[in-house]
């Protein structure tokens, strides 16, 4: 998420962290808006991951070469006019492979890890580009095809349209890119993206970080888990499952001490389970 003069563009990254959690979006756009820091955590297991994602990449893009194809890299980190300017022209130019490609549009910003031309026809001439990206793990998740779907996108708003396919190269896997049908997942990218940007629009809205699976790779945990103590709040009751805390509220008992003062046996019944 960044602030270019008025205007906020959003990335991939943003859009999968609305996904796992809209509280994690309230405090990326604080930190945009200059209401909060960003905080500066190191983890080595994610650098760990960050070292061996970026080795994979880099055995990826070296294959193509080994084939005797021309690769293009965009070299820079971020998304700036240089960049961007050097992937359009690189795209008009035909160029076979190209690496890092950047892209802005519409509100939208982010670095493909790798383009691959195809023969088929686009604004651009008889060719067009597939989006290809690399991940660790050997199954898709949400996540990743929710970026497919956005890179997917912005490249369109370079060759006149979206590509019909694209891709994710897995460890393992001989760099055999796994294929992925957009308009499969159009209605799900279209359906997060919207929730992302109505989120972006009512800002003023209170979301509680309750906990997710998340939060365990979020930068944002130790804030999040401070705020649940200093509230006394029920996901912090062992086993306790949000279908728990729902209930419990709507019975008036808000924080641990409430529940632990709750008598017993219950003088109510619950709307779901025993």
């Amino acid at each position: 998420m960044q602030r270019l003069g008025d205007s906020i563009f959003l990335s991939a990254s943003d859009l999968v962290g609305h996904l796992n959690c809209r509280h994690l979006t309230s405090l990326d756009l604080a930190v945009v808006n200059g209401e909060l820091e960003r905080p500066a955590i190191w983890d080595p297991l994610l650098q760990i991951l960050w070292e061996r994602g970026a080795r994979h990449e880099q055995g990826f893009v070296e294959h193509p070469r080994s084939q005797g194809l021309s690769v293009t890299i965009i070299d820079g980190v971020g998304v700036d006019d240089e960049s961007v300017e050097r992937t359009r022209s690189a795209m008009v130019a035909g160029d076979e492979i190209i690496v890092q490609g950047a892209f802005r549009a519409n509100g939208w910003l982010g670095r493909t890890d790798v383009l691959r031309r195809i023969e088929a026809e686009s604004d651009l001439g008889a060719w067009s580009y597939e989006v290809i990206d690399t991940k660790l793990a050997r199954e898709t998740k949400g996540g990743t095809v929710l970026q497919l779907c956005l890179y997917a996108d912005l490249v369109g708003t370079i060759q006149g349209g979206c590509p019909t396919h694209s891709y994710v190269v897995a460890p393992w896997s001989g760099y055999e890119p796994q294929m992925y049908r957009m308009d499969d997942y159009a209605t799900y990218f279209r359906r997060v993206k919207s929730s992302l940007v109505a989120a972006i629009e009512h800002a003023g809205e209170v979301i509680y970080p309750e906990p997710k699976e998340h939060c365990d790779i979020c930068r944002w945990q130790s804030r999040c888990d401070r705020k649940r103590r200093e509230d006394d709040y029920l996901s912090l009751v062992a086993g306790i499952t949000k279908v728990h805390i729902d209930e419990l509220k709507r019975h008036g008992i808000e924080t641990m001490t409430d529940l632990a003062a709750m008598p017993v046996p219950l003088p109510w019944r619950p709307s779901r389970g025993a």
